[in-house]
């Protein structure tokens, strides 16, 4: 992508982003039809909606609550929220994708250690997990789709193993964010686009997993995006009857993105590395994700997020600008080692095949 592009006048997003244009004063097409900040906050009441639902699932089993913990900061934080807000009994799932930071375990023991929280950690086969990389970059050139979905299947499949062991389904909250995380056009997150660029043979594959069960797969092939199927939703009620029930922390609460590592690190002891962007350090190859997506779009996922920040009043214009110098724009050390590792060469990587809508 070239180093010059147009930006909107308001927020940051580039002329490059998928579905965009600019009015007559450069403003972009989000930036239009923004809500007011106001607008963009959870309401009051969602608060209480949210203490109905721990209440009504506390001391319902082993555990009140299962937290999906990568040691980044969103998971991290949701577990540090429960505790301290509910002091809820935690049992947190690790998803070893073969490509944890060091970042990350040490992320999880301190959590663990500091709130008392029980972690499971399951790891699929590597060479299934490396096979499912390999065919994604082939066929879309991009691979985190993989670890999105399957981190989905494997906590819900190990919340309907727990069903059958205590007979409740454990309360599964994460801690997505629509408002943020959400990137129409350029997401790769969508259950129906994983299952879409499955082929038959990695789906067989895929059920044979030990630590996936069938019936959730079928039920989420029925899903577009389980992270949208929340417990009111006609998609949650579908996933729940047969999965777990989920929340997304961040729909009830004030979710202030920006604060939310500095707040780990000065409360809990939480680190990160530095010069970096605060999400998903915990993977030592997302850098790569990174750079697929600026050689595509011209933009990172944290393009994304400040613009919204910037619309909410959070962030700054010129502070979003001065940290699109952390975008990886160059091609990361770990590229060529990672593609090398999964049996590729760069020219095996898909340039122009779609991604999700979302």
């Amino acid at each position: 992508m070239p180093e010059e592009i147009t930006r909107c006048r308001r927020c940051i997003l580039p002329s490059s982003y998928p579905g965009i244009d600019f009015d007559a004063d450069g403003v972009c097409t989000f930036c239009r039809a923004a809500p007011s900040p106001d607008a963009m906050q959870p309401a009051a009441h969602r608060k209480t909606q949210l203490d109905a639902i721990i209440n009504a699932y506390r001391g319902k089993g082993a555990y009140d609550v299962i937290v999906g913990l990568s040691g980044g900061k969103d998971s991290s934080y949701v577990a540090w929220y429960l505790h301290n807000e509910y002091h809820l009994r935690i049992l947190g799932i690790n998803f070893d994708n073969g490509y944890r930071s060091e970042y990350a375990l040490k992320n999880i023991a301190v959590l663990s250690d500091t709130l008392g929280i029980d972690v499971v950690t399951i790891g699929p086969n590597l060479k299934f997990l490396k096979k499912m990389y390999a065919h994604f970059l082939r066929r879309r050139g991009e691979f985190c789709s993989v670890c999105n979905n399957m981190g989905y299947l494997l906590v819900a499949s190990f919340c309907r193993r727990e069903q059958r062991l205590h007979g409740v389904s454990p309360l599964a909250v994460g801690g997505w964010s629509k408002r943020y995380e959400f990137q129409p056009g350029v997401s790769v997150t969508s259950m129906q686009y994983f299952f879409e660029t499955l082929t038959p043979s990695l789906l067989e594959e895929l059920m044979a997993q030990p630590f996936i069960e069938e019936a959730v797969v079928e039920r989420y092939r029925r899903l577009h995006d389980p992270r949208q199927a929340q417990l009111e939703t006609t998609g949650g009620a579908e996933k729940n009857a047969v999965a777990m029930d989920m929340i997304q922390l961040p729909d009830y609460i004030q979710w202030n993105m920006k604060d939310i590592p500095d707040f780990l690190e000065q409360t809990l002891g939480w680190r990160r590395p530095p010069n970096i962007h605060a999400s998903h350090f915990d993977c030592t190859v997302f850098p790569i994700k990174g750079f697929l997506k600026y050689r595509k779009f011209g933009l990172s996922q944290e393009t994304i997020k400040n613009s919204v920040m910037i619309r909410e009043g959070a962030m700054s214009r010129e502070e979003a600008l001065a940290r699109c110098s952390l975008d990886q724009r160059d091609e990361p050390s770990v590229y060529r080692g990672f593609l090398a590792d999964l049996g590729l060469a760069p020219e095996d990587v898909s340039d122009d095949a779609e991604w999700s809508s979302g």
